[in-house]
């Protein structure tokens, strides 16, 4: 794993992609812990377009293998206005995946709430489904997202219904566990 994080921090981007092929080998077997979210960080903070969207997938893994940092916060929420729909999608994802492991903000959870309002269908539904693990994972509500989220439960989409509607039965249901 050495190896993997000093070539993170390369300056050859040739040696960034490659070792970021092997983080995302690694991720996929469970086998990366939190010493990859500092070099991550870094990376979205001043790499490509590439390795940017690599490292917001990086860091929702690792939330996924319930590895998680408070670190991993603010670059992830700079992403959450990005131009790429990709991009914000793959953000909201993150932010739910590291809720998961016990790491969140008000402050995510504010960005999580603006997505409810984003022109992509995926990114809103996406939001919407982190919306409800902070809820699940954290215990953490924020009533500005009924309305949203109760606009978008009756969506003739599918996707966006059945993800408002996760997001909506977690918020309503009461904090101790009684619906």
């Amino acid at each position: 794993m050495k190896g993997v994080i000093e070539g993170l921090r390369s300056k050859d981007r040739a040696t960034v992609l490659a070792s970021m092929d092997e983080l995302e080998a690694l991720l996929r077997r469970s086998a990366a812990g939190t010493e990859a979210i500092g070099p991550l960080c870094e990376i979205m903070g001043h790499g490509q377009e590439e390795e940017r969207r690599r490292a917001i997938w990086c860091l929702g893994k690792l939330g996924q293998n319930k590895v998680g940092d408070p670190a991993a916060i603010p670059p992830l929420l700079e992403s959450a206005a990005h131009p790429s729909a990709e991009n914000r999608e793959n953000t909201a994802w993150a932010l739910g995946e590291l809720a998961g492991a016990g790491v969140g903000s008000e402050e995510a959870l504010g960005a999580l709430v603006d997505m409810l309002e984003d022109p992509d269908d995926h990114v809103k539904a996406m939001a919407a489904w982190s919306l409800g693990r902070y809820v699940q994972k954290l215990g953490i509500r924020d009533p500005r997202c009924l309305g949203p989220l109760e606009a978008m439960s009756s969506s003739p989409s599918t996707y966006l219904a059945k993800s408002a509607g996760f997001a909506l039965e977690l918020i309503k249901r009461d904090p101790s566990g009684e619906s």
